[in-house]
């Protein structure tokens, strides 16, 4: 009995001990691991950027008081978007569903049906312009006129809110894409080959100012591929050539 009752001694003993060392231990190790890094302002979101569409004159988001994205040429870039449509997935409350094809899709805004299709309550812009004025129609919707490339500089967009002020059919929000103007001297070329049917596209932009208070810029793309599907004749082969050219005023 006397080794047993010594045993058990000896067991609650370093019982104790072991809970006395755990937490010096995890302190240790606390004060071991390394400090979180400060988040950098390319980190945070831009609240001070200005805002242009779905507006009588340009504001910032803080001031703004509908809802308002903006997504930028990089991070469309990361997403390697196959369509028009896909692009749209990267703005918040846009649901974009693309089986037609890269063209046609069914863009729906939070709070509103697909209706029979298209973008019922959606307009698409470019540069402020409408794609289509008074809606979609039958197979005609506004983004198979929209292609991105090279010299698209972001994406705005708006839901709800002034939207029904300033545009015509579209109480669910406005998509304007926003070219680049060539404020400051560059270009860029890009080659994609055989990543998605046997496709081939070539991509470029360049812009720059000349003259005093003149800029210009001036891009587009070629492509040449099977397609999805083999329709007996060369059905994605072609492209587009996007030209600006601007004034700045005192």
């Amino acid at each position: 009995m006397s080794t047993l009752h010594t045993l058990r001694l000896h067991a609650l003993a370093c019982a104790v001990v072991s809970c006395l060392c755990a937490p010096a231990a995890l302190a240790q190790d606390t004060a071991a691991a390394p400090a979180t890094p400060p988040a950098t302002d390319s980190a945070a979101v831009n609240l001070d950027s200005v805002f242009v569409t779905g507006t009588s004159t340009a504001t910032t988001k803080l001031k703004s008081s509908v809802s308002v994205s903006t997504v930028g040429a990089e991070a469309i870039e990361q997403s390697a978007p196959r369509s028009t449509a896909e692009i749209f997935r990267n703005i918040p409350g846009i649901r974009s569903e693309s089986s037609g094809g890269e063209g046609n899709a069914n863009i729906a805004v939070r709070g509103l049906p697909v209706a029979s299709g298209g973008a019922k309550f959606l307009q698409l812009q470019e540069d402020g312009l409408p794609v289509m004025e008074f809606g979609d129609i039958a197979f005609g919707n506004a983004d198979i006129f929209l292609r991105s490339d090279f010299t698209m500089d972001r994406i705005e967009a708006i839901r709800g809110g002034s939207a029904s002020t300033f545009t015509s059919n579209a109480p669910g929000g406005i998509i304007n894409f926003i070219s680049k103007t060539g404020d400051t001297e560059g270009g860029s070329v890009g080659v994609s080959r055989g990543l998605d049917y046997d496709n081939t596209r070539i991509d470029f932009n360049y812009g720059a100012p000349f003259a005093e208070h003149w800029q210009f810029n001036i891009g587009g793309f070629f492509r040449q591929g099977d397609g999805v599907r083999d329709a007996g004749y060369t059905t994605d082969k072609g492209g587009q050539l996007k030209a600006n050219l601007t004034r700045l005023f005192e």
